[in-house]
């Protein structure tokens, strides 16, 4: 069996070597044995280990969930069924998210359709589109760029 070196690793991969290490730091990864001068020596199922963290992140799983998964595959248990849960609970986050961002589309097409067609206002301050919008049902706000908010400090 061929040992690779993290740079092969990565480059195998195709994620960036600080990765794997942070990887290895919270156990995702198990830490490999190191050569005589030092360097970690990945075994090959490593790469696929990697493909299959990369997968599992793109379906919503997250580190820790991912670990969880891994744990179990590596005591010799099969995950699939904790991981069939874990897909519902993400599935039903999905669908409630999706009904959230339903409503916000219905509300700034509503916004949109109060405005469009009129002339610009030309307004000083606040801009009188947001001032004067309905403020809906309490609806949380939605984040566009797929960015979690950050609360602003105050001063």
């Amino acid at each position: 069996m061929t040992a690779l070196l993290i740079g092969q690793l990565a480059k195998r991969a195709g994620v960036a070597t600080p990765t794997i290490r942070y990887y290895e730091s919270i156990r995702l990864l198990q830490t490999p044995p190191r050569s005589s001068s030092g360097y970690r020596r990945y075994p090959e199922g490593t790469v696929e280990e990697l493909a299959f963290i990369k997968k599992a992140q793109a379906l919503g799983f997250s580190l820790d969930e991912i670990r969880e998964i891994l744990e179990l595959s590596r005591a010799g248990r099969t995950p699939c069924e904790h991981v069939l849960a874990m897909a519902h609970r993400h599935l039903e986050v999905v669908e409630q998210r999706i009904r959230q961002l339903q409503r916000f589309r219905d509300r700034l097409a509503a916004e949109v359709g109060k405005w469009n067609g009129k002339t610009t206002p030309t307004c000083r301050g606040l801009c009188q589109i947001i001032a004067s919008a309905d403020a809906g049902s309490g609806t949380e706000p939605v984040e566009l760029t797929g960015r979690q908010r950050v609360p602003q400090a105050r001063h």
